[in-house]
């Protein structure tokens, strides 16, 4: 199969939270393997409670045949997690369109999944600890190094 996933990331999980990095547009095939390596991780730890801090801040979007993926993993999460708590850092050029597209894919699952926006880490980080979560004061050089997402296609 040859896919021609397009856009990075990569994740860190640690024990009180996950750190996700990514960056470049991102088409459906890169969104599948997103998604699919993402399942496998809530499949084999879920919890309760969790929360995420994505770095978007060199995230140039979504092709738009993507939206419905982020949905459809957001329903299938929200079934593992009473709650999941996603702190997104976007940049100033970013961030109002990542902002609609991200709210477009989070606002049907409110009820588990809690989602704030924010250009300073440590703003992100003061809202998470104000939920009772552990997050240290976070630097660029904390969120894991992007892999482009073909790469990850020998793990599925």
């Amino acid at each position: 199969m040859d896919i021609k996933a397009h856009g990075s990331f990569a994740f860190k999980f640690e024990p009180d939270y996950t750190l996700i990095s990514a960056a470049e547009s991102w088409n459906l095939e890169c969104v599948e393997i997103y998604t699919r390596l993402l399942k496998q991780r809530v499949e084999s730890k879920p919890q309760t409670r969790r929360c995420i801090i994505l770095d978007g801040r060199n995230w140039d979007f979504l092709t738009p045949e993507c939206h419905q993926k982020f949905i459809e993993l957001n329903q299938y999460i929200s079934g593992y997690y009473q709650e999941l708590f996603i702190g997104y850092s976007l940049s100033s050029e970013n961030f109002h369109f990542s902002k609609y597209i991200l709210d477009i894919a989070n606002n049907k699952f409110k009820e588990s999944i809690h989602w704030r926006f924010f250009k300073d880490l440590q703003d992100l980080t003061s809202w998470l600890n104000s939920n009772a979560f552990k997050i240290p004061n976070l630097k660029d050089g904390d969120f894991p190094e992007l892999v482009p997402a073909s790469h990850y296609l020998k793990y599925l």
